[in-house]
């Protein structure tokens, strides 16, 4: 096989505090029988010994152990920052691979120049792989079961360094749509996630999830459409924050929102109306599956 038929695939990790499950997390990608492969881990300064059990029970994983935790996205830049690969799997520490997953995902990019993210097909550690499921082109993406293609990061840029968590990958997806690539839902690419209670906190997910919306909104729509978005997104997430006893962490970052507005406006760099029609056009395919 020549080095364009195996290019090295890059494999980033982000991890806090989840020794046991980042631990499992390497092993899938160990077990894969697709090489070459390199295992990038981002340690947010756990204070569990992660950094020292990785070391021991995979040496030839490569460690960046931050001073802070910079919250996942920035975690995860920092990690697709240091990959070799032309591919970069960005997976979740509490999620593992299928066995044939990171062969899968080559084959099909290589099918597909223009392809720029493969979504993985997301099961439950209880759940059995589905049957007959089609791949489908879509406009959002998990940002820790994808696979990227690395010439994209360099067109379209990486996660927004300012989101600390939730919905980093909406910004980035309008900005992949933006310069020419496609997000492809790739079921036969299976990853498994366990969604573990460490460090997760629903009240803050309403929080971030509303402010972070916004802010793609507010710097990336057209201009001519922010008004109208950014009031469906209030009114969404506020019923959401209602429905989830969370209403005053919906309306808190709603406050942030206004208090940031300036900042935000002068860092605008909306996307293409061209590219907002395609969403469209992908949200309107989806709702008829």
């Amino acid at each position: 096989m020549t080095k364009m038929q195996h290019p090295l695939i890059s494999v980033a990790i982000v991890t806090w505090n989840r020794r046991r499950y980042v631990l499992r997390a390497i092993e899938s990608v160990f077990e894969q029988p697709y090489r070459p492969v390199e295992v990038i881990v981002v340690d947010s300064a756990s204070f569990d010994d992660t950094v020292g059990t990785i070391k021991e029970a995979y040496p030839e994983a490569q460690i960046i152990r931050l001073h802070r935790n910079l919250g996942c996205p920035e975690g995860r830049n920092v990690a697709l920052a240091n990959c070799s690969g032309d591919i970069i799997f960005s997976l979740d520490d509490d999620a593992w691979l299928s066995p044939a997953t990171l062969k899968l995902c080559v084959e099909r990019f290589q099918k597909e120049p223009d392809l720029g993210i493969i979504a993985c097909h997301v099961l439950a550690p209880e759940e059995n792989r589905p049957a007959n499921v089609r791949e489908y082109y879509t406009y959002h993406f998990s940002g820790g079961a994808c696979a990227i293609r690395k010439e994209v990061l360099s067109k379209a840029g990486y996660f927004p360094s300012d989101f600390f968590r939730q919905a980093e990958e909406g910004d980035l997806a309008l900005r992949v749509i933006e310069a020419g690539y496609s997000i492809l839902c790739y079921p036969k690419a299976v990853i498994y996630h366990e969604r573990v209670p460490i460090n997760r906190n629903n009240k803050l997910f309403m929080f971030y999830g509303c402010r972070n919306e916004l802010y793609t909104v507010i710097r990336r729509y057209p201009l001519f459409l922010v008004p109208v978005a950014v009031l469906w997104k209030v009114l969404i997430w506020n019923w959401a924050g209602v429905k989830k006893f969370a209403l005053h962490y919906t309306l808190g970052a709603c406050v942030v929102v206004v208090l940031k507005l300036p900042w935000l406006l002068l860092r605008r760099e909306a996307v293409s109306l061209r590219t907002i029609r395609k969403i469209v056009m992908l949200r309107k395919n989806l709702d008829r599956k």
